[in-house]
């Protein structure tokens, strides 16, 4: 194949959330979260595949400016809406014959400079990651879904820990992707993230204990999770191998999203050496 990677971004003009900077402007935010991209991937043969949901021209004048010499194509989508972009994602790296490994990315997300090839690296070479996030999240030290065993593994200079589920910004391979589809794609028809995940990695679904211990203890959001991965994909419990994901620490980029990022004082530095300073929220 004529690339290490295929990307297909989804970029909505509205700020969803609170970002931890450019809280009120989300051109800005998407800028500056692209740079960061573009510093994190030197060296690495991308081929990008941009969806713009409802954004103004300023958008793809953006794209155009950034990543004029890089290949890359433009998907222009009418306000479809978050669920409708990621089974587009899908259907995009799927039917894309340009890279075997395959990223889904979103636009608030932001990234170490040149850390990016380790995530390609681990996904190439170790036979047991079946999926990657860039994202530690602070949720594996406090949220229950988070608390069960883990593996542990030393790669590129870097500490990678296997997780029970992450968003919906993570690598993979066409191969898995063929595989798993049916359950990614319940998010697309109204399943969570944390639901999905947990039906992939095979992570309490299938302890009863879990259930009740949420519903007693009347952990709504923990028990809710589990209540819609039934809802959702019952039918993939059983029909679908475990499959692995992990994550690295630290981490190599981060979900924006104020009050779930992990010291954001760094990342903050980190975003006004983009050469995009960053507005604070």
């Amino acid at each position: 194949m004529s690339h290490d990677l295929a990307v297909a971004w989804r970029i909505y003009p509205g700020v969803s959330k609170t970002p931890i900077i450019h809280s009120t402007d989300k051109f800005q935010l998407v800028k500056t979260c692209l740079l960061s991209f573009l510093k994190s991937t030197a060296g690495i043969r991308i081929r990008y595949y941009f969806i713009l949901d409802g954004c103004p021209d300023s958008y793809h004048q953006l794209i155009q400016k950034l990543f004029g010499e890089q290949s890359y194509s433009v998907i222009k989508t009418d306000k479809i809406g978050n669920l409708a972009t990621f089974a587009l994602q899908v259907d995009i790296l799927l039917k894309q014959s340009e890279a075997e490994i395959v990223y889904f990315a979103e636009d608030d997300y932001l990234y170490k400079p040149g850390q990016f090839g380790k995530m390609v690296n681990l996904v190439r070479e170790c036979r047991d990651v079946d999926f990657v996030s860039c994202y530690f999240t602070p949720d594996i030290y406090n949220h229950p879904i988070h608390q069960h065993q883990r593996e542990l593994k030393r790669f590129n200079d870097h500490l990678w820990i296997s997780d029970s589920s992450t968003c919906m910004t993570f690598m993979t391979t066409k191969k898995t992707l063929q595989e798993t589809k049916n359950v990614l794609l319940t998010y697309s028809k109204g399943n969570n993230d944390c639901a999905l995940w947990l039906v992939l990695t095979k992570t309490h679904i299938y302890n009863p204990v879990r259930y009740l211990k949420y519903f007693m203890l009347k952990d709504k959001e923990s028990f809710n999770i589990m209540k819609v991965a039934v809802k959702y994909s019952f039918r993939y419990f059983f029909s679908f191998s475990r499959y692995t994901l992990w994550i690295p620490y630290p981490g190599i980029g981060t979900h924006l999203e104020k009050g779930l990022v992990i010291d954001p004082q760094e990342w903050i530095d980190l975003a006004a050496g983009t050469g995009d300073a960053p507005g604070r929220s």
